[in-house]
């Protein structure tokens, strides 16, 4: 508590005192201090009846807040929901449930995973493509989503720091996930899983390996012994799994060759090896140590900076990315828009120019010329055996049999295959001779030397007709597939007769299901494989069908363009694009790619000339040789980029060119609007005759002040009884002849009136501020001399200013002045009679035009003054005298035309 008044005295009596001096005057030091003392007493008493008093409000008031006070409400987060139907194929675990996710992937051999957020709307996009993948391959592949944001859940504490939604991933039972890069359709989807469940073949001949070379980018083979230990196999199967996080399409295959025989008659001399046989090359993975690098990083890091192909294929993510920027070093590039579905096998139109480029880098001085020569002509008929089969009609006749049901439950079927040279073991023939892979690759050409040099490619078709009943890569599509089914099964079914049967014993167990249909027979395979691939044909149809080049009749026209990259100071960088998802791509370029025949058109940047080229012709092995030979050789014409009409993906807001132009000008003469120009139109509006046009070519959208400007100059010229239409045209989306070719924006051409060449034209000067009064003056000396004149006075007569009006005036006279004295020397000059005298006619015109000027005042300058009506007719009577005849006057041209232009 704080001190009070009684504590003050108690304190004071109790205290020591000293005895008072001799000279003070007691009585009165004594009353006084009495009195003092009493006073500051009463106020010490008051304040602290104040503080006490304020501690306890004080007190009371945090004491009820303390008890009144309610915890602090905290929003809870909403309640988990499920991301995806109760009926569909994923499986969710929209709770976030990690471990019984995990535990379900574990248990299968080929899982993909969403993990998801429910608000992202990237996550809300995928989920519909992530459906459609699942509802194709749910039989083979398990599909479950994750919701890894659930605040609380298992999946979010123990993955808290996820970038962005959603995170695909494919999962294997022997290996780590697999992280899908690739687009977000279902279509890529289906692609990458069908990479993870099939991520490498087995080579067992070099038929195998040189038709794996034909049909693919590059091929990444490792001989990989099976005999001691599978651990070098299983490296590089994890590296093929691996690497579809960076090749998402299957542009590199992977293979294995487990015989040591096999590897040895390829040249291998020591074991594991790797090669990645490239279009033009092989490389091999030499390491000093090569039994201590054997390792899934080093192998895939060498195989992803050793590849290479002749086409590149670009696959925009719809991000920001720099897919073309390694390819932007000024050397032009040829772009193929198509069709490209990753669900087809082999793609016609891209490998068309796969070869047309192979052909094109192919020079005469490389070592490998005529190995790279060869892989052409058997990529051809590669292509052409594979346009030939109709994989829509074979899956609409194909008939599916029930399963032949086993008559005995010990019967077994021996297997014996044919196909394979080598099996798994490494037991086979010795004593084989040693060949290097090169010539072992000639041996599979045969068939391109045999067809060499047939000149249509229809008589090629018909000579490949033993090859394509014979072709057993891919899917068997054939209809004579059926019927060698049907020969081998009755063949099969003779080989099962009664004795053999008896000869068995009846305690021999089968891995054969014995009453019931063994759905792991080979039938049973077979067939669900036809199905398999059926189902995902019809799923790759929904976004377009199968196509193919036009055919070329009478080859030997075909322009060769082997080399030519090694003949000029420049190379073609060729490039293929989807035209399905990116057409936006080619809109933007000034190609409606919708329009053209099977979505499919060329297309060549030059970026250093900031040129390009389009192919005007139908996509065929001809028309893009010759289009590639002709821009080497420079006999190609330019193509202008225009904006397309009711492009839908461009977003490009301005006009298409049916905006109101000249036209609607003519008919409302009061009404002066800006013409939104394009490629097409620009020539139109600066060729209309009597007309001034006033054109701004800007980087983009003109300007406030731009278009202001040209409307302004355009009224005031207008109101000169001229003719004057403004326009303005969006250089980025829209190209203009060579001479328009502008270096800086915004550049404002004026075209006058009355010319005979559209290049006759003046331009603003760069760099300065475009303005309504710089125009109209740009516009004036664009006009002849007489109209020039006619115009000033109109200007002059719409000035409001008497001081202007002065000043306007006299520059009209200094004017003539100046050209009085030019004509005069011009006569002086001069010693023909006829043109002596018609210089002569036009100076006294000229002095009876500067005589009414002088008498003109600045108050005549009105449509009822009589000396403005006479200064008119005397220009008039100047312009009737102010040409001359040419014709007679051919020794005097270059004075002529001085005069004329004068």
């Amino acid at each position: 508590m704080f001190p009070t008044a009684y504590t003050e005295d108690i304190a004071q009596v109790t205290s020591l005192k000293k005895k008072p001096g001799v000279t003070s005057d007691v009585h009165n030091s004594v009353e006084n201090t009495q009195i003092v003392k009493h006073q500051n007493n009463r106020e010490l008493t008051l304040n602290m009846l104040v503080k006490e008093m304020v501690f306890c409000i004080a007190l009371a008031l945090t004491t009820y807040g303390a008890l009144h006070n309610s915890p602090t409400k905290i929003s809870n987060h909403p309640q988990a929901v499920r991301f995806f139907d109760y009926d569909s194929v994923v499986t969710d675990w929209y709770r976030g449930q990690l471990s019984k996710a995990l535990t379900v992937i574990n248990s299968v051999d080929i899982s993909f995973v969403m993990y998801y957020a429910p608000w992202d709307a990237e996550s809300q996009y995928v989920r519909g493509e992530f459906e459609k993948a699942a509802s194709v391959l749910s039989k083979r592949v398990h599909f479950s989503a994750i919701n890894c944001w659930n605040p609380g859940s298992e999946c979010r504490l123990q993955h808290n720091k996820i970038p962005s939604w959603p995170i695909l991933m494919a999962y294997t039972v022997t290996s780590r996930g697999v992280l899908y890069k690739g687009p977000r359709d279902a279509h890529s989807m289906v692609k990458f899983l069908r990479l993870i469940m099939y991520p490498l073949k087995r080579v067992s001949s070099t038929e195998d390996l040189v038709n794996m070379l034909s049909m693919c980018e590059a091929v990444a083979v490792a001989y990989t012994p099976l005999k001691d230990t599978s651990k070098y196999y299983n490296i590089w199967y994890y590296v093929a799994l691996k690497s579809r996080e960076y090749d998402t399409i299957g542009e590199i295959c992977f293979a294995t060759v487990t015989s040591e025989d096999l590897a040895a008659e390829l040249g291998v001399e020591t074991l594991p090896n790797a090669r990645l046989m490239l279009w033009n090359d092989t490389k091999e993975y030499i390491t000093e140590d090569h039994m201590q690098l054997w390792n899934e990083s080093s192998l895939l890091q060498w195989v992803l900076e050793n590849f290479t192909q002749p086409v590149a294929r670009i696959i925009p993510m719809w991000k920001k990315a720099f897919s073309f920027e390694k390819y932007a070093d000024g050397n032009p590039i040829l772009m193929l828009f198509t069709p490209l579905n990753p669900l087809y096998q082999q793609l016609p139109t891209y490998d068309l120019l796969r070869e047309v480029a192979m052909e094109y880098y192919n020079c005469n001085n490389n070592e490998t010329s005529q190995w790279i020569s060869e892989l052409i002509k058997l990529q051809q008929v590669q292509r052409l055996l594979y346009q030939q089969k109709d994989f829509k009609k074979y899956c609409q006749e194909y008939k599916f049999r029930k399963p032949a049901r086993k008559s005995h439950k010990d019967y077994k079927k021996e297997v014996i295959s044919q196909n394979n040279k080598y099996p798994w073991n490494n037991i086979t023939q010795k004593n084989q001779k040693s060949e290097t892979f090169t010539s072992l690759l000639r041996k599979g050409l045969d068939i391109s030397k045999s067809i060499k040099n047939i000149d249509d490619e229809s008589e090629m078709i018909s000579t490949l007709a033993l090859l394509h009943q014979c072709d057993t890569t891919g899917m068997p599509v054939e209809k004579e597939f059926n019927e060698i089914y049907e020969k081998c099964e009755k063949y099969e079914e003779n080989l099962n007769n009664e004795e053999e049967m008896k000869n068995r014993d009846s305690s021999f167990q089968t891995s054969m299901l014995p009453f019931e249909d063994d759905p792991l027979s080979p039938e049973n395979l077979v067939q669900d494989s036809v199905k398999d691939f059926c189902k995902v044909f019809k799923f790759a149809n929904e976004i377009g069908n199968p196509v193919a080049p036009a055919k070329v009749h009478g080859s030997r026209s075909v322009t060769r363009v082997e080399g030519l990259a090694c003949k000029k100071n420049f190379t073609l960088h060729i490039l293929a694009i989807d035209s399905v998802r990116n057409h936006h791509f080619a809109e933007f370029l000034g190609v409606d790619i919708r329009k053209m025949k099977d979505m499919t058109a060329a297309i060549i940047l030059d970026t250093k000339l900031e040129t390009q080229y389009v192919l005007s012709e139908e996509y065929s092995a001809k028309s893009v040789r010759d289009f590639i030979y002709n821009y080497t050789y420079k006999n190609i014409k330019r193509s202008l980029r225009t904006h397309v009409e009711d492009a839908s993906h461009t977003h490009y807001y301005g006009s298409d060119g049916d905006s109101p132009g000249v036209a609607e000008n003519h008919r409302n003469e009061s009404v002066i609007t800006v013409v939104d120009l394009t490629t097409r139109t620009f020539r139109k509006i600066v060729r209309t005759p009597g007309t001034v046009s006033l054109v701004a070519v800007c980087g983009g959208a003109c300007t406030a002040s731009t278009t202001r400007a040209l409307l302004e100059a355009a009224r005031l010229l207008s109101a000169c009884e001229l003719a004057v239409t403004p326009a303005r045209l969006d250089a980025i989306r829209h190209d203009l002849p060579w001479h328009y070719t502008v270096h800086h924006y915004p550049t404002v051409f004026v075209f006058p009136p009355d010319r005979v060449r559209e290049a006759d034209s003046r331009a603003y000067p760069p760099g300065a501020r475009v303005t309504s009064s710089g125009l109209v003056a740009l516009a004036l000396r664009a006009l002849g001399p007489l109209q020039h004149l006619r115009v000033r006075l109109a200007l002059c007569a719409n000035t409001k200013i008497s001081v202007d009006k002065k000043v306007c005036l006299r520059d009209i006279r200094e004017h003539v002045t100046t050209f009085i004295a030019r004509n005069l020397k011009y006569w002086r000059r001069t010693s023909h009679t006829e043109l002596k005298d018609a210089f002569l006619k036009r100076l006294q015109n000229l002095h009876d035009v500067s005589l009414k000027l002088s008498l003109l005042h600045t108050s005549d300058l009105n449509g009822n003054s009589d000396i403005q009506r006479s200064l008119l007719d005397s220009l008039s009577i100047l312009t009737k005298s102010w040409d001359f005849d040419l014709s007679l006057l051919r020794k005097n041209v270059k004075l002529i035309n001085n005069a004329t232009t004068s």
